[in-house]
């Protein structure tokens, strides 16, 4: 699975899902500084799934979808069964238009 992940999301968590062969992409690598909202979500239109725990891209009627992390707390493991259990049962191009909140069920 592609990913942008937002600043917000732990390095330890991006790590993980690296090791696990997902493709990982920063924002801050992504985009220049002074980015916001709309950028990312622009971005991810042309490229990439944005994981994050910002509420605000929920506003966004047009996105390339949305992992929502409930918990800023949760175990990078936990987060990266989540993820692999989202891809395996997901088609593609319901992951597209979607915000699945992550884990929520998902473990």
């Amino acid at each position: 699975m592609k990913l942008l992940c937002d600043e917000n999301i732990k390095t330890s968590i991006l790590n993980l899902l690296g090791q696990e062969g997902h493709d990982i992409t920063r924002v801050q690598s992504a985009l220049e500084i002074g980015f916001d909202d709309e950028d990312i979500i622009e971005h991810c239109r042309s490229n990439d799934r944005v994981l994050t725990n910002d509420e605000d891209f929920f506003a966004f009627d047009h996105h390339s979808g949305i992992l929502y992390l409930d918990e800023q707390a949760t175990p990078p493991r936990t987060v990266a069964t989540a993820i692999r259990n989202i891809d395996r049962h997901l088609p593609e191009d319901v992951l597209r238009t979607t915000v699945v909140h992550v884990p929520n069920g998902w473990k």
